[in-house]
């Protein structure tokens, strides 16, 4: 994690839509002191990204080609240096929830409904680290 002061708070981006990527770029390099190190349109490619960023956050997708958030939860579950996970999602079922939580996402939120609290928490976490 960074020190307070230091740099900005960053985050990668995994999300298999363009069109997603593009809006949550937009809207949060309007969050003060937080950056976008990395972006992802597979798990693979999120996996690939975090390794090479060591981002402070991922706002990861649940559904992606390669086996989606899932799977990057489970592979980041025993690393040494785990970031902050919000899963961002269209698919914000009560049993896609527990599952998520129960594979160590911090937080899980609906991309309908859930946009200026996933900007809420980012600015959050800038603030206190």
């Amino acid at each position: 994690m960074r020190q307070k002061g230091t740099e900005p708070l960053g985050v990668v981006l995994a999300d298999d839509s363009e069109v997603v990527r593009q809006r949550l770029r937009s809207v949060i390099s309007g969050v003060p002191d937080v950056r976008i190190v990395g972006e992802a349109a597979d798990a693979d490619q999120a996996l690939a990204r975090i390794r090479e960023h060591a981002p402070d956050v991922v706002v990861l997708d649940m559904f992606m080609p390669g086996g989606g958030g899932t799977r990057v939860l489970q592979d980041l579950a025993g690393a040494d240096r785990r970031p902050i996970v919000l899963v961002f999602t269209n698919f914000a079922y009560p049993e896609y929830r527990d599952a998520c939580l129960q594979l160590g996402a911090d937080h899980f939120l609906d991309k309908s409904a859930d946009l200026e609290r996933l900007l809420s928490i980012l600015g959050q976490l800038a603030q206190a680290s």
